[in-house]
């Protein structure tokens, strides 16, 4: 009877609190395994919201500069570009805080801005969007292109004499999701400038994307810089 009562133990009993012992260790490399997720994305989401923090007071206080001084050479035109700044942050405020936002919001809010600096600049300043549908409705980092028009045209653009000119395209290539800023403006003698902008996309870009994300800056066919976003080409939303 012992030895049949073995058997049975060994047959049946022992192989089904090897299961359970595998199942419940499972579960608790599960558990352990999606606890680390969270805190690394709850720290990602913290370090964004950083990044982001910096970028928001530094659009907004040379926005409102500009406008300040405009009021002092004309008034009525400083109430159009106060009109434009108004619908540019009724429409930006809602995605600001947002991790990521289409490229096609991003690129009618860079509209709007380069539309302000149109007024204040003249005849001399033109500017260009380019973009087909299919590629604006990628993901990308909200302000991401702000951030390349706004270093354009405090270092390229603004200290340029002549006419000037700011071109913004985007295009889809195996996977990839190119959207460049490019300039005839003073290159890369003083187009790189110093502060948050540039090193702020780049870390963004690294925090959301890792190495399948960069930010590439280059000379311009006619002086100034291209600066491009490679990106993937996502749509619907970050897992």
């Amino acid at each position: 009877m012992p030895a049949i009562i073995l058997v049975f133990i060994f047959a049946t009993v022992l192989p089904a609190a090897i299961d359970l012992e595998i199942r419940h260790r499972t579960q608790a490399s599960l558990a352990a395994e999606a606890s680390k997720h969270k805190v690394e994305r709850q720290m990602l989401e913290a370090r964004l919201a950083a990044l982001q923090g910096q970028i928001e007071p530094h659009f907004l206080f040379n926005t409102l500069a500009n406008t300040r001084a405009l009021i002092h050479q004309d008034a009525a035109m400083a109430e159009q570009m106060l009109n434009h700044l108004i619908a540019y942050l009724r429409a930006a405020m809602p995605d600001m805080r947002l991790s990521t936002t289409t490229l096609g919001q991003e690129l009618d809010r860079a509209a709007a801005y380069l539309q302000i600096f149109q007024i204040r600049l003249g005849a001399r300043f033109q500017y260009s969007v380019q973009a087909t549908d299919e590629v604006r409705a990628c993901l990308i980092p909200p302000l991401a292109i702000m951030s390349l028009v706004e270093n354009a045209i405090k270092h390229g653009i603004e200290p340029q004499p002549g006419e000037v000119r700011i071109d913004i395209s985007a295009s889809s290539e195996a996977g990839q999701l190119l959207v460049t800023v490019s300039d005839n403006g003073r290159g890369f003698k003083d187009e790189l400038g110093s502060g948050v902008g540039l090193l702020n996309v780049q870390e963004r870009l690294s925090a959301l994307f890792g190495e399948q994300a960069e930010l590439q800056l280059q000379p311009g066919g006619k002086g100034g810089v291209r600066a491009t976003i490679c990106l993937p080409a996502r749509t619907g939303k970050l897992a």
